[in-house]
């Protein structure tokens, strides 16, 4: 049955990976979450996006229709999360960053290289690069009251996304030597976000289950019909269809909760919406899968 081989082969890894830093967690062993967040934003990740969309060959327009893409999605989840939120008297501040941006890089990119292969991992970087800038600028400044555009120059992506679409469009190869190293590190990035989930996981705690449920199906059900409509109204079919309506269906992202805490928005609010929305997509997820491949 296919649905239970998407859930064996395409999410079973995804989460086993996780559930070995949930573990790593639970057995008392450290692991400097600062350290692993420096490695990945500013070295793993740059290097995974250079390394990945220099080897796509996948066309820079390909990329810019993906990532136009993921600004309308985002934006209309922005809006109607919003709207829910009033319409429940829930605070804004506290809960609509992590129900519009999700959990597109963490769970995101081994999920769509998974199931789309090398081109699905390009196209869910180009997803994942939007949802990163405007999480940690717009999103951070709903939480902090204020928004921190500053902030955007000094993200190691920038400057590699710049670097990997100078080497596309030119046609420009690096060398054999920085390439290989380029992808080695690179590597690294996708089992670190993983492990690094999994023990963020193991701390936070739930506060109120069924509002957090609730929430959570907002996040997972309305991702997944967003994502559905905004490729149907960009006309994207295939792998990038796939991409865009998985990447939309992400659950909450940990970056939130870190935001909640810091600005003093009800963190375990943000952590229960976190946790019940990462539990409840192992699956969901499988059915999304199923849906579009």
């Amino acid at each position: 049955m296919q649905i239970v081989s998407i859930l064996i082969d395409v999410v079973g890894p995804v989460f086993l990976v996780a559930l070995v830093g949930y573990i790593w967690a639970k057995s008392g062993n450290p692991l400097d979450s600062g350290f692993v967040a420096l490695i990945v934003n500013s070295l793993a990740t740059p290097c995974l996006i250079i390394d990945t969309l220099t080897r796509s060959g996948l066309k820079v327009s390909a990329l810019g229709e993906m990532a136009a893409a993921a600004v309308v999605s985002m934006s209309i989840t922005l809006a109607l999360a919003y709207l829910l939120l009033r319409t429940m008297k829930l605070p804004v501040k506290t809960f609509l960053p992590a129900l519009t941006w999700s959990n597109g890089g963490n769970i995101g990119l081994p999920m769509c290289l998974f199931a789309f292969g090398p081109q699905g991992l390009s196209l869910a970087i180009a997803y994942f690069t939007i949802s990163s800038l405007s999480n940690y600028t717009i999103a951070q400044g709903i939480a902090a009251g204020g928004m921190r555009f500053g902030q955007v120059i000094r993200m190691p992506i920038i400057y590699a996304i710049a670097l990997a679409l100078t080497l596309v469009v030119t046609g420009t190869q690096m060398p054999v030597f920085a390439a290989r190293a380029v992808q080695l590190i690179g590597g690294i990035a996708v089992p670190l976000m993983l492990l690094s989930l999994g023990y963020s996981l193991a701390s936070l705690t739930v506060a109120s289950l069924n509002r957090s449920l609730l929430l959570s199906l907002a996040r997972l059900l309305g991702g997944f019909a967003i994502g559905w409509f905004t490729a149907w109204l960009f006309g994207l079919t295939g792998i990038a269809r796939g991409v865009l309506i998985i990447e939309s269906a992400m659950p909450a992202a940990v970056l939130n909760y870190l935001f909640a805490a810091r600005y003093g928005n009800d963190p375990h609010e943000v952590a229960g919406l976190v946790v019940i929305s990462t539990m409840v997509s192992v699956f969901l997820l499988p059915l999304f899968l199923y849906t579009v491949m």
